[in-house]
C-alpha cells in the first residue's frame, strides 16, 4: 500500500477512534484537603500527612447523636466489609467537648470498628475548620433556642455524606449515606482508584 494510501487510512483509524465511547471516567477530582493534626480514639495523632498514600473514606458523626450518626455508622461498619483491608476509615466528631478519645473509643468498640477504623477529635474550631472548608460539608452547633425536642439529631448539624479521598489527599467523591445505590458507587470508586494507583 503507498505512503498516501496509509496516511489516509491512518486518518480514518484515528476518526473512528475519535467518535468511539469513552471509557468509565476516573472519579472526578474536588479539591485537595488542607493539612489538619487531630487526634483519634487510641490517643495517637490523626493527620492528612498520616494518610497519605492510603485511600480513605470520611464521615462527620457525634456519639450522643439519635438519629442518622447511628446509621451512618452502621452502614461505614459494613462497607468495610465490602472493600478491601488497606483502605481506611475516619470518622470525625462534631462534638468534641464530650466525644473524648476514651468515648470515641467505647462507640467504636460497639461498632467492632477494628484498626483500620479511626475515630478522630480535637478543638471543635479545628474540626468545624476541616468540615467547611475542607471537605465543603456543613458541620455547626446549633443554638439552644433553635433546637427543638424530639426533632433532628440534637444540638449539632453536620451531614450525611460520605467522602472518598484518595492517597493524595483529593476529595474524589461524595456520597449519600442513606442511599443503598451511592454506597456501591462509593465501593466501585474505591475499586477504580486502586486501579488508578496500580496502573
Amino acid at each position: 500500500m503507498s505512503r498516501p494510501a496509509l496516511r489516509s487510512v491512518g486518518a480514518a483509524f484515528l476518526a473512528i477512534a475519535a467518535c468511539a465511547p469513552a471509557k468509565k471516567d476516573d472519579p472526578p477530582h474536588f479539591g485537595r484537603l488542607p493539612e489538619f493534626r487531630l487526634q483519634d480514639h487510641y490517643g495517637h495523632p490523626a493527620t492528612l500527612a498520616g494518610l497519605k498514600g492510603q485511600i480513605w473514606v470520611a464521615d462527620f458523626i457525634f456519639t450522643r447523636c439519635g438519629g442518622a450518626c447511628p446509621a451512618m455508622t452502621a452502614r461505614m461498619a459494613r462497607l468495610r466489609r465490602e472493600v478491601p483491608d488497606e483502605v481506611v476509615f475516619v470518622s470525625f466528631t462534631v462534638d468534641p467537648a464530650n466525644d473524648t478519645p476514651g468515648v470515641l473509643a467505647r462507640y467504636a468498640a460497639n461498632f467492632k470498628a477494628g484498626e483500620g477504623w479511626r475515630f478522630v477529635t480535637g478543638p471543635q474550631k479545628d474540626l468545624y475548620a476541616l468540615s467547611t472548608a475542607g471537605f465543603k460539608l456543613a458541620a455547626m452547633e446549633v443554638p439552644a433556642a433553635q433546637q427543638r425536642p424530639g426533632e433532628g439529631d440534637g444540638p449539632f448539624l453536620h451531614s450525611s455524606k460520605f467522602v472518598l479521598v484518595d492517597g493524595g489527599g483529593d476529595i474524589r467523591g461524595y456520597y449519600d449515606s442513606t442511599d443503598e445505590d451511592e454506597v456501591k458507587k462509593l465501593a466501585a470508586d474505591i475499586a477504580h482508584i486502586q486501579l488508578e494507583v496500580h496502573s
